[in-house]
Formats: structure tokens, sequence, C-alpha cells
């Protein structure tokens, strides 16, 4: 006869998911509210105050937590049989089934077995990771048989077979607009990165509080679990080798990615990358293809279940934010010196165009507009060839975009601004 081992338990997956990434974005709205109030406080001086240079908030590696404690796919290869088990899971999810029973007859004992179930969301994963996204909690019932364990899943998700294919749809439309036969791997992934950081607004405060790719692409808000999750089919629908990864910063949960650009793996945060919920145009390369050494410094990860990024090609990326493309060149500001650049990725050309510290940066053809932090955050129109300035409007701006000739920018007091170029 079998013997019913009592086991049942509610398992919120993605709790942890949730604040993620969120200490280290309070942390950066609150600065940026202080910021605020602060320029508020001096409106009454003169117009050589300077605005409080922005400089990007400092992340710290997890001092609470090891690789150990995360999932090692070497278990996959010691017991094979959990990965069977893990596959026929993520069958069953991937129908969005909500009851269903699965067997295991591997060699874990009970109490090593239930550490797997407890951490089911994270062991699908290495099977499939997007449909591991698609839980939102799960219950089981485990009980012993003559050759291992039965499970009885019962679980509710996140998003639904119509949903998804809504995604399929997104993601196959995104494919088509923007990548083209032509583009170079290191061109497709900053394209996405681009996408996915302009794209979303970092919030626990959406229909599925973030966790969701259709709720991402659908209500443009998110939390890291769904940057890395749109990022990853953005770049396999663009013909990139990528992964998901998840790990630890700032004493939490994280999601990102790792791409394979011209052979050599690197890491792509897309979180990490945007730089505030509040700057819905501004783009870092902080943490775009990035290697080991580097992102270890505020990343924490297994890394026996990926792939090793060595390489340093693209490491004078990561000195930029704020940044604005247009013809092949970046135009950004320093996060090392807080002035304004200029870098062709055709020529590999870098040059300084002014020491202005100048934030929320846009650019055509023949000028940048942006924030002058030297001069109280007025708006400022710089020549690209000779750095000349220009101040446009007297009062601190930023937000700045421009659409169809038109400049957008606000005030600190929430006004809307436009102006044509």
């Amino acid at each position: 006869m079998n013997k019913k081992i009592v086991l049942l338990l509610l398992l919120c997956c993605t709790i942890p998911f949730l604040t993620a990434c969120s200490k280290a974005i309070d942390i950066l709205l609150q600065e940026e509210e202080d910021v605020t109030m602060t320029t508020l406080e001096e409106t009454n001086e003169t117009s050589e105050t300077n605005a409080e240079v922005k400089m990007p908030e400092s992340k710290a590696l997890s001092d609470s937590f090891s690789p150990t404690d995360l999932f090692s796919t070497t278990l996959f290869k010691d017991d094979p049989a959990l990965l069977q088990f893990a596959k026929k899971v993520e069958k069953q999810v991937a129908q969005f089934e909500e009851h269903f029973e699965i067997s295991y007859t591997g060699k874990l004992d009970f109490e090593d077995f239930e550490v797997q179930l407890n951490d089911l969301n994270n062991l699908i994963t290495f099977v499939d990771p997007y449909t591991a996204g698609y839980f939102l909690y799960y219950e089981w019932v485990a009980w012993e048989t003559d050759n291992g364990y039965s499970v009885e899943l019962s679980i509710q998700y996140l998003t639904d077979a119509k949903k998804e294919q809504k995604v399929d749809q997104y993601v196959e439309t995104f494919a088509n607009q923007y990548i083209t036969k032509d583009m170079t791997d290191f061109d497709r992934a900053k394209v996405i990165n681009d996408y996915v950081v302009q794209l979303a607004t970092y919030t626990e405060k959406g229909s599925t509080e973030g966790q969701s790719v259709f709720e991402l692409i659908n209500e443009k808000t998110a939390v890291c679990q769904a940057y890395a999750l749109l990022t990853y089919r953005l770049l396999t629908a663009s013909d990139l080798d990528a992964k998901y990864v998840y790990g630890y910063s700032e004493d939490q949960l994280h999601a990102w990615n790792l791409v394979n650009v011209d052979g050599n793996w690197y890491h792509l945060d897309t979180t990490w990358n945007d730089v505030a919920p509040t700057e819905p145009f501004t783009i870092s390369y902080e943490y775009f293809l990035v290697n080991d050494e580097k992102l270890s410094q505020d990343h924490l990860w297994a890394n026996e279940n990926y792939f090793a990024a060595t390489s340093n090609d693209y490491d004078f990326m990561h000195d930029m934010w704020y940044a604005n493309t247009v013809d092949h060149v970046i135009y950004y500001n320093s996060m090392s010196d807080s002035t304004v650049y200029s870098y062709d990725l055709t020529t590999n050309e870098n040059k300084q165009i002014t020491d202005t510290a100048c934030y929320y940066l846009v650019t055509d053809q023949q000028s940048i507009y942006c924030s002058d932090y030297d001069n109280a955050g007025y708006l400022t129109k710089i020549n690209v060839h000779d750095g000349s300035e220009e101040v446009l409007f007297e009062d601190e701006v930023l937000n700045l975009n421009i659409h169809d000739g038109i400049l957008y920018y606000e005030t600190l007091d929430g006004s809307k601004h436009q102006q044509n170029l």
C-alpha cells in the first residue's frame, strides 16, 4: 500500500520577483524627488544656479545570498529523472492546465525533492524560461509510490492562451518592423535594448504586478521578470541566441538576460538600463553587453547554469547614459565626467561635444537639445559640430522627446510643452 506523505504547500511563486528590482528603483525615485524638491526651493535664485549633477545609482552585491542558494543544473546531470519531471510539468503549464498529476521516479529522497517542488517555477525555467513566467502561484500535494513520488499540482496563471497569442503576434510584428537581414548581431541587440527600455515603466502596480509580458506590451508596466522575458522573446525572434538568467542583486531576486553577439556571450540587463520610471525616454548602456567580471560587481548568479561571458569588446558602451542614437551615432552623457559626447558606431570615433552637464538629451542631425544642469536645467540647444550653445527656454526641463519635427518637453510643475524644430 502506498504511504501518503503529509505535504500541502501554497506558494506564491512570483512574490520574490515582485521585489527583485524595487530597492534600487525606490532609491532612484527618492533621489529624483529630493532633487526636484531642491530645485523647486531654488527657483528664486539666479539663473547661474546649477542643478545637481545626476549620478547613476550605486548598486551592491548581495551580502545575504550566495550561488548555492540558487538552483543548479548539475542536479539534472546527477538525476536525469528530475529533468524529465520538469519537462512533463512544463508541457502541462504550456497548455495552461490548472490541475494535473505528474510522477517522479528519480533518486532524490523526499526532503531534497520537496526543495525542488518548492522552487518549481525556477526548476522549469531551465526547460522553457518563458513558460515558467506563466505562474501566479501553485499548490501541490505529493505522496510516495512504489518507485518514487506522485505530485498533484494546482496552478493559477498570470496569463492565458489568448493573451499569449497576442504576445506572439506582437513579437512577430516587432521582428518584421525593426529587424532586417543586413543588421549585425550588435545592431539587433541594441535595437532590442532601446525598445524595451523605452517601452517599459518600472512599477508593481499593473494588472499582474509587473510580472507578465502581456501586461508589459499592453500597459507598458513591468518589473524585472517581464523586462527579461520580453527581451528574451525579442532576442530569439531576431535570430540571436539568448538565455533568461535569474539570480540576486541588491539582496533581492533579480532577472536579466544573456545574449550571443558574434560568437561571444554577454549579459544584458534591460531593467537596470531603464534609468528611472519617471524618465520614459532615457536609455542607459551601463548593463548592455557586459561580461561576467563587470556584472559580478553587483549581480550574483549560479555560473554553472550559463555560458561564460568573457569578452570586453563593448566596454566602451558602459559609460553611456541619457543616450540618443541618430544615423549610427550615439550622443550621450558620460557617467564618468557628466559631459556630452558622441560615439560613431561606423568609425568607432568617440569625441567630446561640450563640457556641459546636459541630461534628457535628444538629437536631430545638427543639434542636441537637453536640460543644461550647468545652467539651472534650462532647455539648451547644442551644435553637434562645434559645441556652441543656445538657451531656448529659461526654466528647468526634463523628459525631452522629438517626434515628427517637434520637440516635446516637460517642466517641474508637470506642464507639457512643445516647439517646432
